[in-house]
């Protein structure tokens, strides 16, 4: 399945990690699961993590975007 262009605008963080948190990333990586770089890998598991919560009900999934074609999905 192809994924669409993302219409959101990229926003640009800059993240300090001590060295454990460090390590885990890196560890991520290994998995070839979380991308080549601790940027990429710290990208992934941060929206992986909100996909989480957003399924157990803990997050709210973000407002439709104004004329985007998105069609919200009504939970049962």
């Amino acid at each position: 399945m192809t994924k669409g262009r993302n219409p959101l605008k990229p926003e640009e963080v800059t993240l300090s990690l001590n060295s454990q948190s460090v390590w885990y990333l890196d560890r991520l990586i290994e998995t070839g699961l979380y991308g080549n770089t601790r940027p990429q890998a710290a990208a992934i598991a941060i929206f992986d993590h909100c996909k989480l919560l957003i399924a157990q009900e803990k997050l709210k999934m973000a407002p439709t975007l104004p004329g985007s074609d998105a069609v919200q999905v009504a939970r049962t």
